[in-house]
């Protein structure tokens, strides 16, 4: 009996250890989620925006500049910030290591027109 219930430990621990590795973004369908400052749906994915605390609480925005508004209201323990890539919907780039644009020709869903690069030349054709 002794074995069994050890067994059923080991499983358990092996299960919940694999699962405290590193944190990675949620990958979102559109109109899926709302923005964490503003409630838009968040429709457009080349501005989605995520946070994570250290806690594990993690915020979705629809726009870099609601990530950036709600940074600067709420006192939070930010673990990472990870900014969609602008001409691929399907990465996501750290914020620190991303080329963040604003131009007047780039349409953000709020109107400030930041977008996220993941080289400087991909982000050319966009700068004023």
């Amino acid at each position: 009996m002794w074995f069994k219930s050890s067994k059923l430990v080991c499983i358990f621990l092996t299960v919940g250890l694999i699962h405290c590795g590193e944190v990675h973004p949620e990958k979102l369908t559109v109109g899926e989620m709302k923005c964490s400052h503003c409630s838009m749906n968040i429709v457009d994915m080349r501005f989605h925006t995520q946070l994570i605390t250290y806690k594990g609480k993690r915020y979705h925005f629809d726009a870099i500049e609601c990530k950036n508004q709600f940074q600067k209201d709420k006192n939070l323990n930010i673990e990472k910030i990870w900014v969609t890539n602008y001409l691929d919907t399907k990465e996501f780039l750290l914020e620190d290591q991303a080329i963040i644009v604003q131009s007047d020709k780039i349409r953000s869903p709020m109107g400030a027109g930041y977008a996220a690069f993941k080289t400087y030349e991909d982000s050319i054709p966009f700068q004023k």
